[in-house]
């Protein structure tokens, strides 16, 4: 019952936020079909903006799960807004066994998990732990790409533009256990910079 209200709480947050982007940033999806229907899979998408962890969920047909700061959680009430959205803490900075377990098993839950390969926004070198999540996991990895949400709310600016934006999913790829973690992180990152628009 508890996982039912979680969704119907998703969903009309996610409803909300669509309307936002409607007016702010509209945005248009290619690839959709490339989703899983069913199952986990890990949503790897490049990060330009803080709006990327918002636009991902009206963009992907799936619900979603996603890890947040713990920072975040020491809110009581923006926790517990947090965790009833789907997010799940992390420490940044240390190999947080928690919360890779936790990833792992929201996976097996069939979720669509969220993760940024890059760290954070603008990053340039891909983190080795999305390599290690594919590789541990055995689930797909669907790369992604965001246009445009770095013009719309750019860092430092207060108020949104009203620019278009657009998500591309990539075809879902499944890793062997025994490829290097780094080699597989460069390589979901390069998939994902391939899905980058012609005019970009």
């Amino acid at each position: 019952m508890l996982e039912f209200f979680k969704a119907i709480y998703y969903w009309f947050c996610t409803f909300l936020v669509a309307i936002s982007s409607f007016i702010f940033y509209p945005c248009k999806v290619y690839g959709r079909d490339n989703v899983p229907r069913q199952g986990g899979f890990i949503l790897a998408s490049n990060h330009a903006s803080n709006l990327d962890p918002m636009l991902l969920p009206v963009a992907c047909p799936r619900q979603m799960r996603f890890m947040a700061k713990e920072e975040l959680f020491k809110n009581p009430i923006l926790g517990a807004v947090i965790r009833t959205g789907g997010g799940f803490p992390i420490k940044r900075g240390t190999a947080d066994r928690g919360a890779i377990n936790e990833f792992i098993r929201q996976l097996k839950n069939g979720y669509a998990v969220m993760i940024f390969p890059q760290g954070t926004r603008g990053g340039e070198k891909p983190q080795a732990g999305v390599g290690f999540l594919a590789a541990t996991s055995g689930m797909p990895v669907v790369p992604t790409y965001i246009h445009g949400t770095d013009q719309v709310l750019p860092k430092g600016a207060k108020f949104p533009k009203r620019i278009a934006v657009s998500v591309t999913f990539g075809k879902p790829v499944v890793f062997s256990k025994d490829q290097a973690y780094d080699q597989i992180a460069k390589d979901v990152m390069d998939m994902i910079k391939r899905l980058k628009p012609l005019s970009a």
